[in-house]
Protein backbone atom coordinates (compact mmCIF):
# COMPACT_ATOMS: atom_id res chain seq x y z
CA UNK A 1 0.00 0.00 0.00
CA UNK A 2 1.28 3.35 -0.77
CA UNK A 3 2.20 5.54 1.67
CA UNK A 4 0.21 8.44 2.20
CA UNK A 5 2.79 10.52 3.19
CA UNK A 6 4.42 10.35 -0.06
CA UNK A 7 1.13 10.78 -1.98
CA UNK A 8 1.78 13.61 -4.76
CA UNK A 9 -1.45 16.06 -4.71
CA UNK A 10 0.34 18.40 -7.31
CA UNK A 11 -1.84 19.06 -10.13
CA UNK A 12 -5.00 17.36 -9.01
CA UNK A 13 -7.86 18.98 -9.53
CA UNK A 14 -10.23 20.13 -6.49
CA UNK A 15 -13.49 21.92 -6.37
CA UNK A 16 -14.24 23.01 -2.58
CA UNK A 17 -17.68 24.60 -1.34
CA UNK A 18 -17.12 27.97 0.50
CA UNK A 19 -19.89 28.32 2.17
CA UNK A 20 -20.76 30.87 4.60
CA UNK A 21 -18.87 31.02 7.92
CA UNK A 22 -17.27 26.88 7.26
CA UNK A 23 -15.64 28.48 3.96
CA UNK A 24 -14.37 31.30 5.36
CA UNK A 25 -12.65 29.44 8.70
CA UNK A 26 -11.92 25.72 7.32
CA UNK A 27 -12.90 25.99 3.77
CA UNK A 28 -9.94 28.71 3.24
CA UNK A 29 -7.72 27.09 5.47
CA UNK A 30 -7.75 23.91 3.01
CA UNK A 31 -7.70 26.46 0.27
CA UNK A 32 -4.85 27.15 1.14
CA UNK A 33 -3.05 23.52 2.06
CA UNK A 34 -4.51 22.11 -1.30
CA UNK A 35 -3.08 25.11 -3.47
CA UNK A 36 0.84 24.87 -1.30
CA UNK A 37 0.42 20.74 -2.55
CA UNK A 38 0.09 22.11 -5.79
CA UNK A 39 -3.29 21.50 -6.46
CA UNK A 40 -5.97 23.54 -9.37
CA UNK A 41 -8.77 24.69 -7.21
CA UNK A 42 -12.41 26.15 -7.73
CA UNK A 43 -15.12 27.60 -5.69
CA UNK A 44 -18.52 27.34 -5.48
CA UNK A 45 -19.81 30.06 -3.06
CA UNK A 46 -22.34 31.00 -0.98
CA UNK A 47 -23.64 33.88 0.71
CA UNK A 48 -22.09 37.45 -0.87
CA UNK A 49 -20.08 38.55 1.62
CA UNK A 50 -18.35 35.31 1.81
CA UNK A 51 -18.00 35.30 -2.55
CA UNK A 52 -16.57 38.72 -1.79
CA UNK A 53 -13.57 37.35 0.63
CA UNK A 54 -12.75 34.84 -2.08
CA UNK A 55 -12.53 37.20 -4.60
CA UNK A 56 -10.66 40.15 -2.88
CA UNK A 57 -8.28 37.33 -0.87
CA UNK A 58 -4.53 36.82 -2.39
CA UNK A 59 -3.91 33.82 -0.59
CA UNK A 60 -5.21 31.32 -2.56
CA UNK A 61 -5.78 31.34 -6.77
CA UNK A 62 -9.30 29.71 -7.75
CA UNK A 63 -9.45 28.71 -11.57
CA UNK A 64 -13.45 29.04 -11.34
CA UNK A 65 -15.39 30.52 -8.80
CA UNK A 66 -19.10 30.63 -9.43
CA UNK A 67 -21.59 32.34 -6.55
CA UNK A 68 -24.59 30.25 -6.14
CA UNK A 69 -26.04 33.58 -4.36
CA UNK A 70 -26.10 35.68 -7.40
CA UNK A 71 -27.92 32.28 -9.36
CA UNK A 72 -30.75 32.49 -6.82
CA UNK A 73 -31.24 36.18 -7.35
CA UNK A 74 -31.53 36.18 -10.73
CA UNK A 75 -31.82 32.54 -12.16
CA UNK A 76 -33.45 33.53 -15.59
CA UNK A 77 -30.26 35.78 -16.08
CA UNK A 78 -27.56 33.25 -15.54
CA UNK A 79 -29.88 30.74 -17.67
CA UNK A 80 -29.77 33.05 -20.79
CA UNK A 81 -30.58 31.95 -23.36
CA UNK A 82 -30.52 28.26 -22.03
CA UNK A 83 -33.46 25.86 -21.16
CA UNK A 84 -33.95 22.70 -19.69
CA UNK A 85 -37.20 20.34 -18.47
CA UNK A 86 -37.79 19.08 -15.24
CA UNK A 87 -38.32 15.79 -16.73
CA UNK A 88 -34.39 16.16 -18.47
CA UNK A 89 -33.17 16.95 -14.76
CA UNK A 90 -35.00 14.35 -13.46
CA UNK A 91 -33.52 12.01 -16.14
CA UNK A 92 -30.52 12.87 -15.84
CA UNK A 93 -30.46 12.91 -11.71
CA UNK A 94 -31.65 9.12 -11.68
CA UNK A 95 -35.04 10.44 -9.55
CA UNK A 96 -38.27 10.14 -10.21
CA UNK A 97 -39.24 13.84 -8.72
CA UNK A 98 -37.18 16.77 -8.31
CA UNK A 99 -39.62 18.38 -5.49
CA UNK A 100 -38.74 16.25 -2.85
CA UNK A 101 -35.06 18.18 -2.92
CA UNK A 102 -37.04 21.39 -3.36
CA UNK A 103 -38.39 21.09 0.08
CA UNK A 104 -34.78 21.85 1.10
CA UNK A 105 -34.57 24.72 -0.04
CA UNK A 106 -35.84 26.63 2.90
CA UNK A 107 -35.62 30.48 1.43
CA UNK A 108 -37.92 29.33 -1.23
CA UNK A 109 -40.60 26.89 0.07
CA UNK A 110 -40.31 28.33 3.56
CA UNK A 111 -40.80 32.28 4.70
CA UNK A 112 -38.18 33.99 6.96
CA UNK A 113 -40.17 37.34 5.96
CA UNK A 114 -43.42 36.22 7.87
CA UNK A 115 -42.03 34.73 11.07
CA UNK A 116 -39.41 33.59 13.48
CA UNK A 117 -38.15 30.99 12.87
CA UNK A 118 -39.45 30.61 9.30
CA UNK A 119 -42.49 30.32 8.37
CA UNK A 120 -44.69 27.68 6.75
CA UNK A 121 -45.49 29.47 3.83
CA UNK A 122 -44.25 29.55 0.16
CA UNK A 123 -41.78 32.55 0.13
CA UNK A 124 -41.60 32.39 -3.51
CA UNK A 125 -43.38 31.11 -6.92
CA UNK A 126 -43.33 28.10 -8.33
CA UNK A 127 -41.86 29.12 -11.75
CA UNK A 128 -39.30 31.08 -9.59
CA UNK A 129 -38.22 27.90 -8.26
CA UNK A 130 -38.16 26.24 -11.31
CA UNK A 131 -36.14 28.99 -12.72
CA UNK A 132 -33.45 28.44 -9.94
CA UNK A 133 -33.47 24.44 -10.01
CA UNK A 134 -32.70 24.74 -13.61
CA UNK A 135 -30.15 27.07 -12.96
CA UNK A 136 -28.43 25.10 -10.47
CA UNK A 137 -28.74 21.94 -12.86
CA UNK A 138 -26.41 24.65 -15.76
CA UNK A 139 -23.94 25.41 -13.07
CA UNK A 140 -23.31 22.59 -11.87
CA UNK A 141 -22.98 21.03 -15.05
CA UNK A 142 -20.81 23.76 -15.85
CA UNK A 143 -18.27 22.82 -12.94
CA UNK A 144 -18.05 19.30 -14.00
CA UNK A 145 -17.49 19.39 -17.56
CA UNK A 146 -15.26 22.68 -17.69
CA UNK A 147 -13.16 22.62 -14.26
CA UNK A 148 -13.36 18.67 -14.27
CA UNK A 149 -13.16 17.81 -10.65
CA UNK A 150 -11.22 14.90 -9.33
CA UNK A 151 -12.61 15.62 -5.74
CA UNK A 152 -15.18 17.52 -4.26
CA UNK A 153 -14.72 18.65 -0.93
CA UNK A 154 -17.87 20.07 1.11
CA UNK A 155 -18.86 21.08 4.74
CA UNK A 156 -22.00 19.24 4.69
CA UNK A 157 -25.01 17.54 2.20
CA UNK A 158 -27.46 20.62 3.00
CA UNK A 159 -29.80 21.62 0.04
CA UNK A 160 -30.59 21.35 -3.43
CA UNK A 161 -27.36 22.05 -5.29
CA UNK A 162 -25.47 19.97 -2.46
CA UNK A 163 -27.68 16.91 -3.99
CA UNK A 164 -27.22 18.30 -7.78
CA UNK A 165 -23.34 18.16 -7.21
CA UNK A 166 -23.27 15.00 -5.32
CA UNK A 167 -25.62 12.55 -7.78
CA UNK A 168 -23.98 14.32 -11.26
CA UNK A 169 -20.68 13.56 -9.52
CA UNK A 170 -20.99 10.46 -8.54
CA UNK A 171 -22.41 9.48 -11.76
CA UNK A 172 -18.61 10.36 -13.43
CA UNK A 173 -16.75 8.97 -10.80
CA UNK A 174 -16.23 12.06 -8.53
CA UNK A 175 -16.32 11.76 -4.71
CA UNK A 176 -17.99 14.50 -3.60
CA UNK A 177 -16.80 14.36 0.93
CA UNK A 178 -18.22 15.79 3.70
CA UNK A 179 -17.57 15.19 7.44
CA UNK A 180 -20.22 14.65 9.57
CA UNK A 181 -21.79 13.52 12.79
CA UNK A 182 -21.86 9.66 13.56
CA UNK A 183 -23.36 9.69 17.34
CA UNK A 184 -20.48 8.63 19.16
CA UNK A 185 -19.49 11.40 21.14
CA UNK A 186 -16.00 13.73 20.14
CA UNK A 187 -15.94 11.27 16.60
CA UNK A 188 -16.49 12.73 13.24
CA UNK A 189 -16.38 10.83 9.96
CA UNK A 190 -16.25 11.28 6.12
CA UNK A 191 -19.55 10.71 3.94
CA UNK A 192 -19.60 10.47 0.20
CA UNK A 193 -23.62 11.02 -0.12
CA UNK A 194 -26.16 13.34 0.68
CA UNK A 195 -28.03 10.56 2.55
CA UNK A 196 -25.31 9.68 4.72
CA UNK A 197 -24.64 6.17 3.85
CA UNK A 198 -21.47 5.94 1.71
CA UNK A 199 -17.88 6.38 2.92
CA UNK A 200 -15.44 4.61 5.27
CA UNK A 201 -16.94 4.17 8.13
CA UNK A 202 -20.44 2.29 6.72
CA UNK A 203 -17.74 -0.11 4.62
CA UNK A 204 -16.31 -0.52 7.78
CA UNK A 205 -19.34 -1.53 9.93
CA UNK A 206 -20.30 -4.11 6.80
CA UNK A 207 -17.17 -5.55 6.99
CA UNK A 208 -17.19 -6.20 10.71
CA UNK A 209 -20.50 -6.99 10.99
CA UNK A 210 -20.00 -9.74 8.28
CA UNK A 211 -16.84 -10.90 10.30
CA UNK A 212 -14.47 -9.91 6.87
CA UNK A 213 -11.99 -8.79 9.57
CA UNK A 214 -11.76 -7.40 13.08
CA UNK A 215 -11.12 -4.34 14.74
CA UNK A 216 -8.51 -4.09 17.64
CA UNK A 217 -11.05 -0.99 19.00
CA UNK A 218 -13.50 -3.52 20.14
CA UNK A 219 -11.88 -3.04 23.88
CA UNK A 220 -11.96 0.29 23.37
CA UNK A 221 -15.99 -0.05 21.96
CA UNK A 222 -17.18 -1.68 25.02
CA UNK A 223 -15.70 0.26 27.35
CA UNK A 224 -17.70 3.41 25.46
CA UNK A 225 -20.66 1.16 25.70
CA UNK A 226 -20.28 0.69 29.38
CA UNK A 227 -19.89 4.20 30.22
CA UNK A 228 -22.48 5.28 28.52
CA UNK A 229 -25.21 2.88 30.15
CA UNK A 230 -23.09 4.29 33.74
CA UNK A 231 -23.63 7.64 32.92
CA UNK A 232 -25.65 8.67 29.84
CA UNK A 233 -23.34 10.84 27.37
CA UNK A 234 -24.78 14.17 26.77
CA UNK A 235 -24.50 15.16 23.02
CA UNK A 236 -21.85 18.25 22.64
CA UNK A 237 -24.33 20.49 21.60
CA UNK A 238 -26.85 20.21 24.21
CA UNK A 239 -23.99 20.76 26.45
CA UNK A 240 -23.03 24.26 24.61
CA UNK A 241 -26.65 25.13 25.03
CA UNK A 242 -26.69 23.97 27.91
CA UNK A 243 -24.03 26.36 29.20
CA UNK A 244 -25.12 29.20 27.16
CA UNK A 245 -28.38 29.28 28.63
CA UNK A 246 -27.35 28.55 32.57
CA UNK A 247 -24.64 31.63 32.39
CA UNK A 248 -25.20 34.96 33.56
CA UNK A 249 -22.63 35.93 30.50
CA UNK A 250 -24.84 34.11 28.44
CA UNK A 251 -27.77 35.82 28.47
CA UNK A 252 -26.06 39.64 28.57
CA UNK A 253 -24.67 38.34 25.13
CA UNK A 254 -27.92 37.31 24.12
CA UNK A 255 -29.88 41.06 25.06
CA UNK A 256 -26.63 42.54 23.63
CA UNK A 257 -26.41 40.63 19.97
CA UNK A 258 -29.71 42.70 19.08
CA UNK A 259 -27.76 45.87 18.97
CA UNK A 260 -24.95 44.38 17.32
CA UNK A 261 -26.87 43.12 14.60
CA UNK A 262 -28.33 46.62 13.75
CA UNK A 263 -25.03 48.32 13.82
CA UNK A 264 -24.03 45.21 11.71
CA UNK A 265 -27.22 46.02 9.69
CA UNK A 266 -26.12 49.93 9.21
CA UNK A 267 -22.78 48.99 9.08
CA UNK A 268 -22.34 46.71 6.22
CA UNK A 269 -25.82 47.48 4.28
CA UNK A 270 -27.75 45.39 2.07
CA UNK A 271 -24.37 43.14 0.76
CA UNK A 272 -25.97 39.97 1.40
CA UNK A 273 -29.66 40.88 0.41
CA UNK A 274 -31.28 39.08 -2.24
CA UNK A 275 -34.10 40.77 -3.65
CA UNK A 276 -36.40 37.73 -5.20
CA UNK A 277 -36.09 36.16 -1.53
CA UNK A 278 -36.47 39.20 0.77
CA UNK A 279 -35.55 39.10 4.96
CA UNK A 280 -32.93 35.80 5.24
CA UNK A 281 -30.71 34.39 8.40
CA UNK A 282 -27.91 36.47 6.30
CA UNK A 283 -30.41 39.59 5.61
CA UNK A 284 -32.34 40.91 8.48
CA UNK A 285 -33.64 44.98 8.34
CA UNK A 286 -33.55 46.31 12.55
CA UNK A 287 -37.36 45.53 12.41
CA UNK A 288 -36.63 41.76 11.61
CA UNK A 289 -34.10 41.50 14.09
CA UNK A 290 -36.06 43.18 16.58
CA UNK A 291 -38.95 40.80 16.05
CA UNK A 292 -36.70 37.34 16.06
CA UNK A 293 -35.04 39.27 19.67
CA UNK A 294 -38.34 39.62 20.62
CA UNK A 295 -40.27 36.20 19.79
CA UNK A 296 -37.45 34.40 21.34
CA UNK A 297 -37.74 35.38 23.99
CA UNK A 298 -41.26 35.14 23.86
CA UNK A 299 -41.29 31.64 22.82
CA UNK A 300 -38.60 30.84 25.10
CA UNK A 301 -41.28 31.68 28.34
CA UNK A 302 -43.88 29.51 26.38
CA UNK A 303 -42.21 26.64 26.51
CA UNK A 304 -40.74 27.46 30.30
CA UNK A 305 -44.60 27.79 31.49
CA UNK A 306 -46.61 25.39 28.97
CA UNK A 307 -48.79 23.04 30.65
CA UNK A 308 -47.15 20.16 29.54
CA UNK A 309 -48.40 16.20 30.36
CA UNK A 310 -46.99 14.80 33.66
CA UNK A 311 -44.50 12.45 32.37
CA UNK A 312 -44.80 10.20 35.36
CA UNK A 313 -48.48 9.44 34.38
CA UNK A 314 -47.14 8.14 31.25
CA UNK A 315 -47.85 4.35 31.34
CA UNK A 316 -47.07 2.46 27.81
CA UNK A 317 -45.66 4.91 25.39
CA UNK A 318 -43.75 5.39 22.27
CA UNK A 319 -41.44 8.37 21.85
CA UNK A 320 -41.35 10.92 19.04
CA UNK A 321 -38.39 13.31 19.62
CA UNK A 322 -38.77 16.25 17.36
CA UNK A 323 -35.99 17.67 14.75
CA UNK A 324 -34.41 20.65 14.66
CA UNK A 325 -35.81 22.53 11.54
CA UNK A 326 -35.20 23.46 8.85
CA UNK A 327 -32.12 21.32 8.79
CA UNK A 328 -30.30 18.38 6.71
CA UNK A 329 -31.51 15.64 8.42
CA UNK A 330 -34.96 16.20 8.27
CA UNK A 331 -34.86 18.16 5.20
CA UNK A 332 -33.57 15.99 2.90
CA UNK A 333 -33.23 12.75 4.28
CA UNK A 334 -36.75 12.57 5.40
CA UNK A 335 -38.53 15.05 3.12
CA UNK A 336 -41.95 13.10 3.34
CA UNK A 337 -41.87 13.35 7.11
CA UNK A 338 -40.84 16.93 7.70
CA UNK A 339 -43.72 18.06 8.62
CA UNK A 340 -43.14 16.94 11.76
CA UNK A 341 -47.34 17.87 13.31
CA UNK A 342 -48.66 16.10 11.13
CA UNK A 343 -46.06 12.87 11.48
CA UNK A 344 -46.67 13.04 14.89
CA UNK A 345 -50.27 12.78 14.30
CA UNK A 346 -50.34 9.92 12.00
CA UNK A 347 -47.58 7.95 14.27
CA UNK A 348 -50.03 8.16 17.22
CA UNK A 349 -52.73 6.81 14.91
CA UNK A 350 -51.23 3.99 14.41
CA UNK A 351 -50.24 2.82 17.91
CA UNK A 352 -51.54 -0.43 18.50
CA UNK A 353 -53.61 -1.25 21.98
CA UNK A 354 -53.20 1.15 25.43
CA UNK A 355 -49.84 2.42 23.71
CA UNK A 356 -49.92 6.54 23.24
CA UNK A 357 -47.38 8.81 21.78
CA UNK A 358 -44.72 10.94 24.18
CA UNK A 359 -43.43 14.16 22.26
CA UNK A 360 -40.52 16.43 23.48
CA UNK A 361 -39.20 19.40 21.45
CA UNK A 362 -35.68 19.60 20.43
CA UNK A 363 -33.23 21.44 22.89
CA UNK A 364 -31.27 23.18 20.34
CA UNK A 365 -34.90 24.91 19.34
CA UNK A 366 -36.10 26.23 22.61
CA UNK A 367 -36.92 29.91 21.83
CA UNK A 368 -37.53 28.88 18.24
CA UNK A 369 -41.22 27.01 18.42
CA UNK A 370 -44.24 29.63 18.99
CA UNK A 371 -47.40 28.68 21.50
CA UNK A 372 -49.00 27.74 18.63
CA UNK A 373 -47.32 25.12 17.72
CA UNK A 374 -46.89 23.88 21.00
CA UNK A 375 -50.63 23.75 21.46
CA UNK A 376 -51.22 22.23 17.98
CA UNK A 377 -49.35 19.22 19.25
CA UNK A 378 -50.54 18.79 22.94
CA UNK A 379 -54.00 19.08 21.47
CA UNK A 380 -53.81 15.94 18.73
CA UNK A 381 -55.42 13.08 19.83
CA UNK A 382 -53.44 10.14 21.52
CA UNK A 383 -49.89 12.69 21.61
CA UNK A 384 -48.89 13.67 25.11
CA UNK A 385 -46.41 16.51 24.96
CA UNK A 386 -43.99 16.40 27.66
CA UNK A 387 -41.28 18.42 29.06
CA UNK A 388 -38.45 19.47 27.30
CA UNK A 389 -36.25 19.26 30.26
CA UNK A 390 -37.02 16.35 31.15
CA UNK A 391 -33.77 13.89 30.57
CA UNK A 392 -33.84 11.46 27.89
CA UNK A 393 -32.00 9.61 29.63
CA UNK A 394 -35.29 8.36 31.79
CA UNK A 395 -37.71 9.24 28.88
CA UNK A 396 -35.11 6.12 26.96
CA UNK A 397 -35.39 3.93 30.46
CA UNK A 398 -38.80 4.15 30.12
CA UNK A 399 -40.41 4.00 26.81
CA UNK A 400 -41.33 1.03 24.74
CA UNK A 401 -39.58 2.00 21.14
CA UNK A 402 -38.50 5.35 19.71
CA UNK A 403 -40.10 6.37 16.19
CA UNK A 404 -38.62 9.01 14.68
CA UNK A 405 -38.07 10.52 10.67
CA UNK A 406 -34.21 10.58 11.87
CA UNK A 407 -32.24 11.39 14.91
CA UNK A 408 -29.70 11.30 17.48
CA UNK A 409 -31.90 10.13 19.82
CA UNK A 410 -32.55 6.50 17.92
CA UNK A 411 -28.61 5.98 18.59
CA UNK A 412 -28.69 6.88 22.36
CA UNK A 413 -31.41 4.19 22.54
CA UNK A 414 -28.76 1.99 21.09
CA UNK A 415 -27.11 1.77 24.31
CA UNK A 416 -30.57 0.76 26.27
CA UNK A 417 -31.35 -1.97 23.98
CA UNK A 418 -34.68 0.24 22.91
CA UNK A 419 -36.34 -0.71 19.57
CA UNK A 420 -36.54 2.06 16.98
CA UNK A 421 -38.04 2.46 13.79
CA UNK A 422 -36.78 5.31 11.49
CA UNK A 423 -38.91 6.88 8.95
CA UNK A 424 -36.10 8.57 6.91
CA UNK A 425 -33.46 7.47 4.79
CA UNK A 426 -30.14 9.03 7.22
CA UNK A 427 -27.48 5.79 6.37
CA UNK A 428 -25.74 6.35 9.81
CA UNK A 429 -28.22 5.24 12.33
CA UNK A 430 -29.04 2.61 10.16
CA UNK A 431 -26.45 0.94 10.93
CA UNK A 432 -27.06 0.65 14.19
CA UNK A 433 -28.79 -2.98 15.66
CA UNK A 434 -31.33 -1.33 17.47
CA UNK A 435 -33.16 0.72 13.96
CA UNK A 436 -35.70 -0.76 11.74
CA UNK A 437 -36.26 1.18 8.50
CA UNK A 438 -39.61 1.70 7.96
CA UNK A 439 -41.38 4.71 5.36
CA UNK A 440 -45.00 3.64 5.31
CA UNK A 441 -47.72 5.32 7.53
CA UNK A 442 -50.42 3.21 6.21
CA UNK A 443 -48.19 -0.12 7.75
CA UNK A 444 -46.76 0.87 10.62
CA UNK A 445 -49.21 -0.25 12.87
CA UNK A 446 -48.07 -4.10 11.84
CA UNK A 447 -44.65 -2.92 12.00
CA UNK A 448 -44.84 -1.21 15.98
CA UNK A 449 -46.20 -4.91 17.02
CA UNK A 450 -43.63 -7.13 15.56
CA UNK A 451 -40.33 -4.39 16.75
CA UNK A 452 -42.04 -4.08 20.19
CA UNK A 453 -41.90 -7.65 20.47
CA UNK A 454 -38.52 -8.15 19.30
CA UNK A 455 -35.89 -9.22 22.26
CA UNK A 456 -32.73 -7.06 21.54
CA UNK A 457 -30.49 -8.41 24.53
CA UNK A 458 -28.42 -10.85 22.63
CA UNK A 459 -24.93 -11.63 22.03
CA UNK A 460 -25.24 -10.29 18.51
CA UNK A 461 -27.00 -7.31 19.05
CA UNK A 462 -24.03 -6.54 21.45
CA UNK A 463 -21.62 -7.64 18.79
CA UNK A 464 -23.31 -4.88 16.28
CA UNK A 465 -23.19 -2.28 18.93
CA UNK A 466 -19.38 -2.82 19.73
CA UNK A 467 -19.15 -3.01 15.56
CA UNK A 468 -20.94 0.34 15.30
CA UNK A 469 -18.51 2.01 18.34
CA UNK A 470 -15.48 0.70 17.03
CA UNK A 471 -15.87 1.67 13.06
CA UNK A 472 -16.78 5.24 14.75
CA UNK A 473 -13.14 4.76 16.63
CA UNK A 474 -11.12 3.14 13.43
CA UNK A 475 -12.17 5.35 11.11
CA UNK A 476 -13.05 8.85 12.59
CA UNK A 477 -11.30 11.78 13.89
CA UNK A 478 -11.55 13.32 17.02
CA UNK A 479 -11.20 17.16 16.02
CA UNK A 480 -13.94 19.42 17.99
CA UNK A 481 -15.31 19.89 13.81
CA UNK A 482 -18.29 21.83 15.15
CA UNK A 483 -16.51 24.62 17.35
CA UNK A 484 -14.11 24.87 14.52
CA UNK A 485 -16.48 25.51 11.84
CA UNK A 486 -19.11 27.93 14.51
CA UNK A 487 -17.01 29.27 16.46
CA UNK A 488 -14.22 29.78 15.54
CA UNK A 489 -12.18 27.31 18.24
CA UNK A 490 -9.49 24.97 17.83
CA UNK A 491 -6.11 24.55 16.00
CA UNK A 492 -7.02 24.02 12.39
CA UNK A 493 -3.29 22.77 11.86
CA UNK A 494 -4.64 19.32 13.58
CA UNK A 495 -7.36 19.22 11.27
CA UNK A 496 -5.53 18.84 7.99
CA UNK A 497 -3.48 15.39 7.98
CA UNK A 498 -7.37 13.78 8.37
CA UNK A 499 -8.57 16.14 5.44
CA UNK A 500 -5.55 15.44 3.31
CA UNK A 501 -5.66 11.52 4.37
CA UNK A 502 -9.28 11.61 3.36
CA UNK A 503 -8.81 13.28 -0.12
CA UNK A 504 -5.96 10.84 -1.13
CA UNK A 505 -8.48 8.46 -0.32
CA UNK A 506 -11.19 10.04 -2.43
CA UNK A 507 -8.58 9.95 -5.44
CA UNK A 508 -6.48 6.26 -5.26
CA UNK A 509 -8.20 3.69 -7.95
Amino acid sequence: MENNNEFNLSGRRVLIFIQRGWGLRVGHFLAKKLQAQGCTLAALTYKKSTHQSALNQTEVKYEMIINNDEVMEDPGKYLATDDYTLEQICSDLGIDSVWPIIGTLRWHVKSYRDAYYYGYKQNVSDEEIILYVKAVYKYVNKILDEFKPEVIIAPNFLELSHIFVNILAAKRGITMMAATDCKIQGKSIFSYSYLNDRGPFYDYVDGLNDKKFTSHNVPAAQKYIKEFRESFKVPKYSQRINKRYASWRGKIKRELKVFYDIFNYFKYGKVNALKNIGPSIDYRTPRIILRDHLAKRRYRRAADHFHYYPFNKLDKFVYFPLQFQPEATIDVMAARFNNQIETARQVAMSLPDDYTLAVKDHPAMLGMRSRSYLEKLSRTPNVKLIDYRIPTKDILQKTALIISPSSTTVAEAAFYNKPAIQLGDLGTTLKLPNVFWHNNLATLSGKIKEIIKLDLHTDEYERRLENYVAAAIDTGFDFDYVSAWEEGKGNLEELWPVYRREIINCLKP
